[in-house]
This record gives structure tokens, C-alpha cells and sequence, in this order.
């Protein structure tokens, strides 16, 4: 019991050192290829330029960041609850699932840019084309990753169920959605971050008609301007959110998982 409280003490330090460690060399990496290559700063900006620059537009990028979280938040929310409802719907259901699987996986084989300038012809600049733009690009793996979880049940515990006259609801939320879980969490780690992609493309296309856009909005601005480090700033934000998203899909992983599946243990090497 001692052991396994060590492992998972140094395997919680070692999940945030570690990241510490490989950010602090990647930041060195950056000096040293400005360096190196003596690149321009309107190639790549020094990482302490881009920190001033963040510092000098910190209230403009703390306001787009907050509207890019609304329009990755619409999306990623509906895109979680949608693409786990259809899936246990295909998943009951074989026509349906033979019906609308194709259609599912065409869907995602729509370029983003395409996908972003259609929704925009539709709906407009606004909240609500960045929102949708999200939820389409999102969808897919939630739908992908929950459907193979649920077809993916071992006949032998399926098989007990039948043994125990198990109703077909029964088996389905007692059985294979708990079997699921695993693969409706990873599917949505992936859409977490493409939300925060689709609403960044989104507000390129449909953000704003002014400076109160999000921070794809704001790029576009910065790179009209030639504020190189802006643009940096922001592309470093947008990769925050996006993180902000995952944490936040792996903590209620771990919630959900902790007692009884073994990805949530402490590894063991």
C-alpha cells in the first residue's frame, strides 16, 4: 500500500516537473534558432518580445481570449452531448448506424476553410457561426471514439447479461456505456482542442466586424498592422485555452475512471 502511494506521489511530481524541464528547453531551443540564424523579428521574435508584447496588449487579448472561450465552450459542450447521444443512438440502432456513419465521417473530410466560409454564407458574422464552426469540427471524434467503444464490449460480458435477462437498456447503461467511457474521453480530449482550432478559424472568417473579435479576429488585425509579436502572443494564448480545455477533460477523466479502470493507476515503470 506504501508503494503504491509512492508511486503515485512521484508520479503526480513527475507530471509537473517534467513539463517544467521539456518548456524551459524548448524556450532555450527558441533563443538559440534566433540566434543561430540571427532571424529578423519579423520572422521570429525574441521570446522576451513577445512577453512585452503581450504585456502592452494584455487587455485587448485577455477580452479576445475571452470570446474565443465562449465560441470553443458553445461548441466543445454541444459537440460532447451531440456526439455521445448519436452515438448511443448508432450504437442501438444498426440501421441508423449504417445510415449515418458515412454521412458522420463526410462531414469531417470537409476542408475547415471550406467548412468556416459556408457556415459564414449561412449564418453570418457572430458568435454563432464560431460557435457552430467548433461544434463541426469537434463532433467527429466524439462520435468515432464513444461509437468504438460501445460496439467494442467483449461478447463473454455481454453474454452474462443475456444469461441474466438483462433488458437491451440494461445492457446498454449498465454494460457498454461504462465500457465506453474510456473512449468517449479520449474522443473528447481531441475535440477539446479542435474546438479551440475551429473557433480560432471561425473568428478569422466570422468573428467580428471590429476589434472585439476573438483571438483569430485579433491575428488578423496584428498581421494587417505588423505586430509580429502580437501575433505570437496570441498564437500562444490560443495554445493555452486549448490546454485549459484538455486539463479540464482529463480531470473529470479521473473522476470518472480513477476506481476502476487501470489507465487511472499509477504506472508502474
Amino acid at each position: 500500500m506504501r508503494s503504491l502511494a509512492v508511486k503515485a506521489r512521484n508520479d503526480r511530481i513527475s507530471r509537473i516537473v517534467l513539463p517544467v524541464i521539456t518548456g524551459c528547453l524548448l524556450l532555450a531551443l527558441w533563443y538559440w534558432i534566433k540566434g543561430h540564424w540571427n532571424l529578423h523579428d519579423f520572422i521570429l521574435p525574441a521570446p522576451h518580445d513577445v512577453l512585452i508584447a503581450f504585456a502592452s496588449e494584455r487587455e485587448t487579448l485577455f477580452r479576445a481570449t475571452g470570446v474565443t472561450f465562449m465560441g470553443a465552450m458553445i461548441g466543445f459542450i454541444a459537440a460532447i452531448s451531440i456526439g455521445f447521444a448519436i452515438s448511443l443512438a448508432m450504437a442501438s440502432i444498426r440501421i441508423l448506424r449504417y445510415s449515418l456513419y458515412p454521412f458522420v465521417i463526410f462531414m469531417q473530410m470537409i476542408p475547415i476553410l471550406a467548412m468556416a466560409a459556408i457556415v459564414v454564407i449561412f449564418f453570418d458574422v457572430g458568435l454563432q457561426s464560431v460557435a457552430l464552426i467548433a461544434f463541426l469540427i469537434g463532433f467527429f471524434p466524439v462520435v468515432a471514439s464513444t461509437l468504438q467503444g460501445l460496439m467494442s464490449v467483449p461478447e463473454g460480458q455481454r453474454e452474462m447479461f443475456r444469461i441474466y435477462k438483462a433488458s437491451p437498456w440494461q445492457e446498454l447503461f449498465l454494460l457498454r456505456v461504462p465500457y465506453s467511457l474510456p473512449y468517449f474521453f479520449t474522443g473528447a480530449k481531441i475535440a477539446a482542442t479542435l474546438a479551440v482550432i475551429g473557433s480560432v478559424t471561425g473568428e478569422i472568417f466570422a468573428g467580428s466586424t471590429n476589434r472585439a473579435g476573438g483571438l483569430g479576429f485579433m491575428i488578423m488585425i496584428y498581421k494587417s498592422e505588423l505586430k509580429i509579436s502580437a501575433i505570437y502572443a496570441a498564437t500562444l494564448l490560443c495554445c493555452l485555452l486549448g490546454f485549459c480545455f484538455v486539463a479540464v477533460v482529463l480531470y473529470f477523466r479521473q473522476l470518472a475512471l480513477r476506481k476502476w479502470h487501470e489507465s487511472s493507476f499509477p504506472e508502474q515503470n
